[in-house]
């Protein structure tokens, strides 16, 4: 089957995360115990959903976290707090810029203002990436099928001849039901393995 465009995911992709650490360095100035602080994690996921919808800026978002998490320091310490947890996924970043070399790239990806302005100074391979539509300044979250369809738009790509990869089945699902090539890259999957079942050029 021919792919002409490849659209990537961003956490779990090309950058791994780990938000215990997070939890250890809240814990540090919080009252709360782990358990609650984990509980507060949980309910204030509409708040994140919020935050990377767009609909709240950076400001009030962090301001929210240290009222929920009853966070002793100040907000500005839960940014650098939230954006420490990455990691990048080198050999995954390796073969991105190798098939940038023949394919036209995205990133279609939930993420938040503070999430991209930290990885984008930090790491150098998002030029490698014709276009990257991040969920905060289009609106729209994974698995609406709204921002799928923004990002064919956007880099001009037939969705039959579209390879998407995501970490998540609900992405992935919501992608492949309109008609896209997927890769739902679990943690027991080679990127490497399954890029070369579709027979692609520098892999």
């Amino acid at each position: 089957m021919k792919i002409s465009h490849i659209f990537f995911d961003l956490g779990k992709v090309l950058v791994d995360f780990d938000f215990d650490i997070a939890v250890r360095e809240v814990l540090k100035k919080s009252p709360l115990s782990p358990e609650q602080l984990n509980q507060e994690m949980y309910r204030t996921y509409g708040l994140i959903d919020e935050y990377e919808c767009g609909r709240i800026g950076s400001e009030a978002f962090f301001q929210g976290l240290k009222e929920e998490y009853r966070y002793t320091g100040e907000a500005t310490e839960l940014r650098d707090i939230w954006c420490g947890v990455f990691t990048p996924l080198d050999n995954h970043i390796l073969m991105a810029r190798s098939l940038a070399e023949f394919y036209p790239l995205a990133i279609i990806s939930n993420t938040s203002e503070a999430h991209i302005s930290h990885l984008e100074s930090t790491y150098d391979f998002f030029p490698v990436f014709r276009k990257r539509i991040y969920s905060y300044q289009v609106g729209i979250m994974k698995p609406d099928y709204a921002i799928y369809a923004h990002a064919l738009e956007e880099m001009q790509a037939d969705k039959y001849e579209s390879l998407f990869i995501d970490d998540r089945e609900e992405n992935i699902q919501a992608a492949a039901s309109r008609g896209w090539q997927t890769i739902h890259l679990r943690p027991d999957v080679s990127l490497r393995d399954a890029l070369r079942s579709y027979e692609l050029r520098g892999v």
